[in-house]
């Protein structure tokens, strides 16, 4: 079974500061997470950031994160950094 999460604004670091409570929230919750960030025009390194803690947090315990919904800025910045194979099956 998995959780489905929508992130609804820019992935950045205010707002990860505003929804860290709910992210960790995920990481803790021993299921899969999905992501939606169709809604997300823009993530810098705050947002990757958080995107990295839930993965690790999620892998060690033996769930998955999938993100779906990726594109323009978001898309190209995962293309770049090779991070489409880790967290976009």
């Amino acid at each position: 079974m998995s959780q489905k999460y929508n992130i609804d604004d820019d992935l950045d670091a205010s707002y990860v500061a505003r929804v860290r409570p709910e992210i960790e929230r995920l990481a803790e919750a021993g299921e899969d997470v999905v992501l939606d960030l169709s809604k997300v025009e823009f993530v810098d390194s705050s947002g990757l950031g958080i995107l990295v803690f839930l993965h690790k947090r999620l892998i060690s315990a033996g769930h998955k994160l999938k993100i779906v919904g990726l594109k323009g800025q978001p898309l190209q910045l995962f293309t770049n950094l090779h991070l489409l194979p880790v967290f976009c099956e």
